[in-house]
């Protein structure tokens, strides 16, 4: 288990999307802990350096039998599992309901939350092997909101938060379970290909209290805290982290 004081000796931590915005910035503060770290995402490279202490594996967590395998993979290196983070979620299509068709409405919605069901669910057993576990999965503040051309996004990480809270009472005591709700971080989800934004940057920052667009290390590190013993009274819980841009 990762120490409140993030001394992760000997913890294994199993991170889907490492090649995300935010996933680097987790893989560097976990590594800082001495943590082994386990990357997983859909692309063949890995962005973030293979180094001491850092593997990384190809495979799309949206194929159940590809996360079954995974865990075979992971158990080539460790008889045990201290953490597992799911970090996966993107919007193929910015469109309307209306103008979704099930086939684009289906593909951004399993990436937002089926693949965090199926690594919950191929990785659980191996997680309740060791004691005081933890699990972190992705939401965002878009799951709270009603927001035009966000609709399967927002469907998929609000099913993220209800998926958790089952989870964690379903694997409660060994494993804690619980999500982190951002509101927009400066990673490449927000900007479009001219490198402008999504929305108006400047607006949104004037309607944040604390001023500012959150940087993934404001975000990772609240993860960190989540998988350490810190946190080791919290599971079911839903995190926000959005510089009081709204306040549940």
């Amino acid at each position: 288990m990762i120490k409140a004081k993030y001394q992760a000796d000997k913890s294994f931590v199993v991170l889907i999307g490492a090649n995300s915005g935010i996933g680097q910035e987790l893989i560097k503060q976990l590594l800082e802990a001495k943590a082994m770290v386990f990357g997983v995402d859909i692309q063949k490279e890995s962005r973030f350096p293979i180094i001491e202490n850092y593997f990384y594996f190809r495979a799309n967590p949206l194929e159940e039998k590809e996360m079954v395998e995974m865990v075979k993979t992971i158990q080539n290196h460790t008889s045990h599992l201290n953490s597992l983070v799911n970090l996966s979620g993107t919007i193929r299509q910015f469109k309307s309901i209306e103008s979704l068709n099930a086939d684009e409405w289906n593909e951004t919605y399993d990436i937002s939350f089926k693949s965090c069901f199926n690594s919950c669910k191929a990785f659980a057993s191996l997680l309740k092997i060791t004691p005081d576990s933890s699990i972190v999965n992705m939401s965002s503040g878009l799951a709270f909101i009603g927001q035009k051309n966000y609709g399967p996004y927002s469907a998929g990480k609000a099913s993220v938060i209800s998926f958790s809270k089952t989870l964690a009472a379903e694997l409660a005591p060994e494993v804690r379970v619980n999500t982190v709700a951002p509101g927009a971080v400066d990673t490449n989800f927000i900007y479009k290909e001219d490198g402008s934004t999504r929305f108006d940057k400047e607006r949104y920052m004037q309607m944040v209290p604390l001023g500012s667009i959150a940087k993934p290390e404001e975000v990772s590190s609240v993860i960190l805290f989540l998988l350490s013993d810190g946190a080791s009274h919290l599971t079911g819980q839903c995190i926000h982290v959005n510089g009081g841009a709204s306040m549940h």
